[in-house]
């Protein structure tokens, strides 16, 4: 029988059942301040990020992968049921609300943090089996290749997790406070300060996606001569305008960010045994998440750590299709 399956992360929810990808939209709500109302979830609630009006508020439940606010949640996670009820067999609608589900959770989190996600289901009235992220993920990716042990790097919204798996135990998880989110806020700083050139949200985020890369020896060449239209607001005279931005030129941030991040992993390498350190450049780091897609970012680890590393197909995707 199929379980449904829930991967919950900063900044998108993943609900499937079997190889059925339900839902996955941005892990967002947005609520009437007077009533607690809830006006929209999702990607409808995300689109209305910095253009709604005082009396509806735009939230997100969970940060940097553990759950901020339960009552938030609970109520972002009651109208995913709804949303996706229909497309459930009615063998699933019975277990749903009774029994079978599967819940990824964040190796870091403390034991009050996973005690708030256990509580958001139990209000939910959802019976459900907590398993750790990176074992998700592990069960994903020997099915394709089966392996004893891996090195995963989980590259989230907020942040970043290194893990140890063998044999599909856990063994160590490291957290890195760097994520999508960090990098978007620090592209609409950088025009800010730069330019005197405001952007909102989603543009910023658009920048990102279209024009944001790691330089290394090998892809500068490659990623440098790359531009993109920005639109926003003069800071100086507040009329509307446009920017030509280069990748070269957002590399003045993007870089010293990467070498954190780097710093991080090889912090993280540092903890673990030296046996463990020789096996993982042996065999390779794995990076999963959906800002492992950053272009540039394997081949920064792979030339400053010396060891093969892999980015998968499909990374956003690894924990929810682990899981079933």
């Amino acid at each position: 029988m199929s379980k449904i399956a829930f991967d919950i992360g900063s900044t998108v929810t993943r609900v499937s059942v079997g190889d059925r990808i339900l839902f996955q939209q941005p892990t967002c709500l947005a609520l009437e301040r007077e009533t607690g109302a809830v006006v929209a979830i999702g990607t409808q609630a995300y689109s209305l990020l910095g253009k709604t009006a005082k009396q509806i508020e735009i939230l997100f439940p969970v940060l940097a992968g553990v759950v901020a606010d339960t009552n938030n949640l609970s109520a972002f996670l009651s109208q995913v049921l709804k949303e996706i009820k229909p497309d459930l067999s009615k063998n699933i609608q019975t277990t749903l609300f009774g029994h079978r589900g599967l819940v990824a959770y964040n190796p870091c989190s403390t034991v009050a943090q996973k005690a708030r996600l256990q509580a958001v289901f139990q209000h939910l009235g959802l019976r459900t089996q907590f398993i750790l992220r990176p074992e998700a993920i592990a069960v994903h990716l020997t099915k394709k290749q089966p392996t004893q042990s891996l090195c995963l790097i989980d590259i989230g919204g907020s942040s970043s997790i290194c893990s140890i798996i063998t044999n599909f135990t856990h063994v160590q998880s490291y957290e890195i406070p760097w994520g999508g989110i960090q990098l978007t806020e620090s592209l609409q700083r950088y025009l800010a300060q730069k330019e005197q050139f405001a952007v909102g949200w989603h543009e910023a985020e658009r920048l990102k996606r279209a024009l944001v890369a790691v330089f290394t020896e090998k892809t500068l060449a490659k990623y440098r001569d790359h531009k993109s239209v920005v639109r926003g607001q003069d800071l100086s005279t507040h009329v509307g305008k446009t920017l030509v931005v280069s990748r070269e030129q957002l590399a003045e941030i993007v870089q010293p960010q990467a070498i954190d991040f780097l710093n991080g992993v090889t912090e993280f390498l540092a903890l673990l045994p030296r046996e463990v350190v020789s096996a993982v450049l042996a065999s390779g780091i794995t990076l999963v998440g959906g800002g492992s897609q950053l272009p540039g970012l394997a081949e920064l680890l792979q030339e400053k750590l010396a060891c093969e590393v892999i980015s998968v197909a499909h990374p956003d995707l690894a924990c929810v299709q682990g899981l079933q």
